[in-house]
């Protein structure tokens, strides 16, 4: 080990290089007593880079001055951390719920959207510092206590309609962004949904049941949904073809051009299928039940007659059944 002369505690130069130059000391001499290349001693002499506690410790050792004095060089040269613009504010849940407050209470208190407040709450944006002053008058806590609470985690509710949801995403390793990306919608939708604050269209609940493999019931279920009976194809009876065309269409989220574009008709025509008017030609259903994942032929049970198949039997060409009338 390098031999240094003996040095009265006290602080560094505050210029590591002055006082190596002052023993003696080459920066060779001194990266070969530390394991390191004289590039970093370079380095840390011009305050670039800062060594670790490790290599801190054999530097004070090495040109025998107190550690503090070492670590204060270096903290002399830190770049200045920049004053905190936003805080975390998910406690600011608790802070609503024990004023008994909305967030549209929040809200106007701080000029903000209602929207903002939930996006504080949840962690997905930061309360700015400017607004503390506000929000401490609004709350009457101190701004110290205040802070404190803001950073609390937001406990989460109990009985909230998106258990289910929530929880079968978590379990198949999704973030809410996968599974909006999955569903075609945005991921503050399925974070609403999770939170119990808007509850899915059907159509919409359809997909989330398709896209994380669930049974459509449960989760319609979960969020207080009845499903519409008449789904179900074992509830079919003759002449319920234009509402279980209609409740079809709405579940799968199309629109009747979107069906005409799938079948090859007119949006005309789907119009006139669901309020009864006229009825699909065996074609046609066949796409329709294709287009529903129905099993082939289901749609007969519905139809208003049961010569839907076999129209030349009553002494009519295909399509040409009064009830089958051609799709314009």
């Amino acid at each position: 080990m390098v031999q240094v002369e003996a040095v009265v505690a006290g602080p560094v130069d505050n210029d590591l290089r002055a006082r190596r130059q002052r023993l003696g000391l080459t920066a060779d001499d001194l990266a070969a007593e530390l394991g390191v290349h004289r590039t970093s001693v370079l380095r840390w002499e011009r305050g670039v880079r800062l060594p670790g506690p490790g290599t801190m410790r054999g530097l004070a050792a090495t040109l025998g001055c107190d550690l503090g004095a070492v670590a204060a060089f270096f903290d002399s040269r830190r770049t200045p951390a920049a004053p905190r613009e936003r805080l975390r504010a998910t406690g600011l849940r608790t802070l609503r719920s024990r004023r008994g407050a909305r967030a549209d209470d929040v809200a106007g208190a701080l000029g903000v959207p209602a929207s903002t407040v939930y996006n504080w709450e949840q962690g997905r944006a930061g309360l700015p510092v400017a607004l503390l002053g506000p929000l401490s008058d609004w709350s009457g806590l101190e701004t110290d206590a205040l802070v404190e609470l803001l950073g609390r985690q937001a406990p989460v509710a109990s009985g909230s309609t998106s258990s289910t949801l929530s929880r079968v995403r978590r379990r198949r390793g999704w973030s809410q962004a996968r599974l909006a990306e999955e569903v075609g919608v945005s991921r503050g939708l399925v974070g609403d949904w999770e939170r119990g604050r808007r509850t899915p269209e059907l159509f919409q609940l359809r997909l989330l049941a398709r896209a994380l493999g669930q049974p459509v019931s449960s989760l319609a279920a979960d969020f207080g949904v009845q499903a519409p009976a008449i789904l179900d194809p074992r509830s079919w009876t003759p002449g319920d073809l234009p509402d279980v065309l209609r409740v079809l269409r709405s579940w799968s989220g199309l629109r009747q051009r979107d069906v005409a574009e799938r079948c090859g008709c007119s949006s005309e025509a789907v119009r006139a299928w669901e309020r009864g008017r006229s009825t699909p030609r065996p074609r046609t259903q066949s796409r329709l039940e294709q287009l529903y994942r129905l099993p082939p032929g289901s749609l007969d049970a519905a139809a208003p007659t049961t010569c839907r198949r076999d129209c030349a039997g009553h002494g009519h060409g295909e399509g040409r059944c009064p009830r089958h009338r051609r799709e314009r």
